[in-house]
């Protein structure tokens, strides 16, 4: 292929563009040759600090923009993900309400001392306080609750929130467990702490532990190859 005939023209007007601080991506809106042509014929224009200054911010802007598009994208992702995956669930039954509660009590659940759960997950522990009611007629106002937390959370507003949750009684509230203050950094503040409830009765405890070893047992992993 020939040059193009054009090309002085061209470099003039690119350099003249190049010269009031334009960026590349400007100039080639109005000059068309590929991004490295222009690089060689203005990379001996020198910009000023000002037009440095607005090119490197406009970049940051352009970065910003593209973070954003495609952060909103896989919002739109997320949200196809969770109305497709909403259609594969229905109403449980009875059974599969008490399996439910049996899975959450062996992944977070007391082994020893009582039959507790400790999560800081309001849904997870809305769901549990209902199954305690419903599976072992343990209505809320017979549940206990203790909190753990850090020093510098406020204990009693904190109560006030698990207690709305829950429909724990305030007066079933322990003494909270206060975490002291460390000199390490700390990361993933949970807000409203950590909420145990339950109630102390052994009998309960092994109930649901020969529950949790019997479905154990009848796993049948072959039948999901």
């Amino acid at each position: 292929m020939g040059v193009n005939k054009n090309y002085p023209k061209l470099k003039r007007q690119a350099i003249k563009l190049r010269k009031k601080g334009w960026s590349y991506g400007e100039i080639r809106k109005r000059v068309n040759v590929s991004k490295s042509t222009l690089s060689l014929w203005c990379r001996d224009v020198e910009l000023t600090i000002k037009q440095k200054a607005r090119l490197i911010a406009k970049k940051a802007d352009i970065l910003k923009k593209g973070s954003q598009a495609i952060m909103a994208k896989r919002k739109r992702e997320i949200r196809r993900i969770k109305r497709l995956a909403k259609t594969e669930i229905s109403g449980l039954t009875p059974y599969q309400f008490k399996i439910a509660g049996v899975l959450i009590y062996w992944a977070e659940g007391s082994k020893n001392n009582g039959t507790i759960i400790s999560n800081s997950d309001p849904a997870l522990i809305k769901f549990m306080v209902d199954w305690f009611k419903r599976i072992h007629e343990t209505p809320p106002e017979k549940l206990k609750a203790r909190l753990n937390i850090h020093a510098d959370q406020n204990d009693a507003k904190i109560k006030r929130y698990w207690s709305k949750i829950t429909g724990i009684p305030l007066e079933n509230f322990g003494k909270s467990y206060i975490k002291p203050e460390g000199t390490g950094h700390r990361k993933n503040i949970l807000h409203n702490g950590v909420i145990r409830i339950g109630l102390h009765n052994e009998n309960l405890r092994h109930k649901i532990t020969g529950w949790i070893e019997e479905l154990y047992l009848n796993l049948n992993y072959r039948s999901w190859n």
